[in-house]
């Protein structure tokens, strides 16, 4: 499973750099050959790359839904819930530690 969503991972960050190098290979080119000025280019580069990390926050929500959802669907329990439930264990076994040590100073 980790292996799955390393794999996923990289194959995204892969095509994310790709996509940015053949963005800036572009851009240089229309800077070069003067279809955009100066100016131009500084304001086309800022809005790609805000468009970039808006789509990479909606990617990586779109991501968080769905891994919670397969956790959901394979019965799997988060970092959170598995804490809650040891405290919980840990409250329990304290308590009856304690009756014990009751029953055994009155006998």
């Amino acid at each position: 499973m980790s292996n799955i969503l390393k794999t996923g991972f990289l194959l995204g960050l892969g095509a994310a750099v790709q996509g940015k190098e053949r963005m800036d290979q572009y851009l240089d080119e229309m800077l070069v050959k003067g279809k955009i000025t100066p100016k131009e280019f500084d304001e086309l580069y800022h809005d790609l790359i805000k468009k970039g990390e808006s789509k990479e926050e909606e990617w990586n929500y779109q991501s968080k839904e769905r891994l919670n959802q397969l956790m959901t669907d394979l019965n799997l329990f988060t970092k959170e819930e598995y804490n809650a439930l040891e405290a919980r264990v840990n409250d329990l076994e304290e308590r009856l530690n304690r009756m014990e040590n009751k029953t055994t100073d009155h006998e």
